[in-house]
């Protein structure tokens, strides 16, 4: 069953990789097929489709942490069967539920309604260069809101199987960056961005390596209740 478990996370892990297959030809042939100024991509299926794979990479990534799996001590599954444990899983749960409400909510909803405005159906030429609200702190606030809330996702639910293999999402998450960059952003707003590059961070700021410290030492105290506890 663990050997199982393993095999099943790893080729979810494995197909949402392949994902970015679709995801690098939306770029890359629309990018080459439509350079124009007045770019719209509301009427194109193929390359529309081919966009939205980046979405079923997440989808997938929210639905490994809830299959069979070897889990940490503290999660919130064993909130209510664990009575050992019960504060300090209540602590634990509490934090990651409000750091996901955070990352989804308040910092999410604000990069997500401003992103749309720039790029409802114009994916391929967003109509300006954001940089403003949380544009301001890094260059990618939408990669880094869904990153953090995702390993919250994960570590909520103590999947130990889905946590190991979380560097690969990591990892795509880059190559979305880059796919993003170069036949996008990079294309359309050249100087703009250069000069942006100066001044912003691509990923990380001094706010999300004081959330990134939390979530180690959270992690760390998991690990020793886990191993307290076997």
């Amino acid at each position: 069953m663990i050997i199982s478990g393993w095999l099943i996370q790893a080729c979810l892990a494995t197909a949402s990789l392949l994902m970015l297959i679709p995801y690098y030809m939306a770029f890359k042939g629309g990018h080459q097929k439509y350079m124009t100024d007045k770019l719209d991509m509301a009427g194109n299926s193929k390359y529309k489709s081919m966009y939205y794979s980046g979405f079923l990479i997440s989808m997938i990534w929210y639905v490994m942490p809830f299959l069979e799996q070897s889990r940490l001590r503290l999660n919130i599954f064993s909130l209510f069967s664990n009575k050992d444990l019960l504060i300090e899983n209540s602590i634990y749960c509490i934090a990651f539920i409000a750091l996901i409400l955070y990352f989804m909510f308040a910092w999410g909803t604000v990069v997500v309604k401003r992103n749309l405005i720039a790029t409802k159906d114009r994916f391929l030429h967003p109509s300006e260069l954001i940089t403003d609200g949380p544009y301001a702190k890094v260059r990618n606030p939408m990669i880094m809101g869904d990153l953090f809330g995702h390993l919250g996702f994960i570590l909520l639910l103590g999947a130990i199987h889905t946590l190991c293999f979380y560097i690969i999402y990591i990892c795509i998450n880059v190559i979305i960056v880059y796919i993003e960059n170069k036949y996008s952003i990079c294309v359309h707003f050249k100087d703009e961005y250069a000069e942006y590059a100066k001044r912003t961070p691509a990923f990380m700021n001094r706010d999300l390596w004081i959330f990134a410290l939390v979530y180690f030492v959270l992690i760390i105290i998991n690990i020793v209740f886990t191993i307290s506890h076997t």
